[in-house]
């Protein structure tokens, strides 16, 4: 167990839906070394804590873990990307008293009128035009072992923009090795039920952070749009701030966003409550 000392920064990264938290090592390497750095390498895969609808149980799982690895009364900064800070902002409007700071990096809302539609879609097959759901269960899962995983990635779609080091970290991260073959080891069966149960109740948690939060947005992202991004922004008096890239720019330019990171929790002294 690890357990962080109050004076010093604790900072718990949640990964986006399908990029297990090593993926991002380019990123953690950027942090000040003094940092105290928790993450849960895969959300979802435990029997404990699957995936249900509104993302109840991941909430669960970080608050959990958050608990087994820091002491009583340490507070954390919650960073989270895509999934991971729809996550990260549950979790901290349900126990405020954990986080000292709140950064959410490009996460998926259903906000306003178009949570009425995700309610809907996500009882029907709807669902699997709104979101990328059909196409990660039904991604390719295996490879030869001498396939160059690397230049496979980086000629697709939602990769082609990331930094390659990133895309190493993420192959290294989500690839085991079984029968003479890579096979993929983050079950895309949750990486597609992440996709369909998308909450579509974040409105209820209006008024519920307490701590200082922040929302960065990439500036070519086709998430997190304005007019999905705006209500939520207003309701939770998040400050807003964009940089280069698409949703994915926490792997485009990741040491740019780890010092993003840095210059917020300075600028609340990593410890404040918000007023």
């Amino acid at each position: 167990m690890k357990v962080s000392n109050e004076h010093k920064v604790t900072l718990h990264f949640a990964h986006a839906n399908g990029f297990p938290s090593a993926s991002y090592r380019k990123l953690f390497s950027a942090l000040p070394e003094d940092y105290t750095l928790l993450a849960i390498e895969k959300f979802g895969h435990s029997e404990r804590f699957p995936i249900n609808n509104n993302w109840h149980n991941p909430a669960d799982e970080m608050l959990e873990y958050l608990d087994q690895h820091t002491d009583k009364n340490q507070k954390i900064v919650a960073v989270g990307h895509s999934f991971g800070a729809v996550v990260s902002f549950i979790a901290a409007c349900r126990q405020p008293e954990k986080f000292s700071q709140l950064i959410m990096l490009d996460p998926p809302l259903a906000t306003g009128l178009s949570r009425h539609l995700f309610r809907f879609a996500k009882k029907t097959s709807l669902i699997d035009k709104l979101t990328p759901a059909k196409l990660a269960q039904f991604r390719k899962r295996t490879w030869n072992k001498d396939t160059n995983l690397i230049d496979y990635f980086a000629q697709r779609g939602l990769f082609k923009s990331m930094d390659r080091d990133c895309i190493a970290d993420y192959i290294a991260a989500v690839m085991r090795e079984q029968d003479n073959r890579l096979v993929l080891d983050f079950d895309p069966d949750i990486e597609a039920r992440v996709f369909r149960t998308l909450p579509d109740n974040l409105h209820r948690y209006a008024g519920h952070l307490q701590c200082p939060a922040t929302i960065i947005t990439g500036e070519q992202t086709d998430v997190c749009v304005p007019f999905l991004r705006k209500k939520f922004i207003k309701e939770n008096k998040l400050q807003h701030l964009t940089m280069p890239g698409g949703h994915m720019f926490p792997l485009e330019k990741p040491r740019d966003v780890a010092q993003a990171i840095v210059e917020l929790i300075n600028s609340e002294g990593g410890t404040s409550s918000k007023k």
